[in-house]
């Protein structure tokens, strides 16, 4: 057991690999229009990507911050998730982002790790980068719970 291993006892390595399927779940919704990607999940961290497109570009030439939340309040979830118990799901209660730098083209990470995890909430920090420049920073809470509670 390596130390993100130990440090997160609750991951389940099955759903973090039912995760890494051919999409990583991300072939429904938003995630799937904007081609969002989901590179790693490891105990307690995500990334995910998604590409810069002239169709998300908004007229001054840089990717509108939409996109980047988007990317963050997915990253969040991801994050978490193999880390809940079974049955239950994250949500998204609340983040806040910093918009650092434009991103105008190549592809934007946004690498999520679990600042705490508790009982029924998570803190998790995302990093948002373009080409290794920080773009965005955000920090979020997430509840978990089961999906009729």
């Amino acid at each position: 057991m390596d130390a993100a291993e130990a440090a997160y006892p609750s991951f389940d390595p099955r759903i973090a690999e039912a995760m890494r399927g051919p999409r990583g779940g991300l072939d429904e919704g938003l995630a799937a229009w904007l081609g969002m990607r989901l590179v790693s999940v490891e105990p307690g961290v995500a990334v995910l990507e998604v590409d810069v497109r002239p169709d998300l570009v908004h007229q001054f030439g840089a990717t509108h911050g939409g996109v980047v939340a988007a990317l963050v309040d997915q990253a969040l979830g991801s994050a978490v998730f193999p880390l809940v118990p079974r049955g239950t799901w994250p949500a998204t209660l609340e983040f806040k982002l910093n918009y650092l730098a434009a991103a105008r083209d190549g592809t934007i990470r946004a690498t999520a790790t679990v600042v705490t995890l508790r009982q029924r909430t998570a803190v998790v920090r995302v990093d948002v980068d373009n080409g290794g420049r920080a773009v965005a920073a955000a920090l979020g809470t997430i509840s978990f719970h089961a999906p009729n509670g």
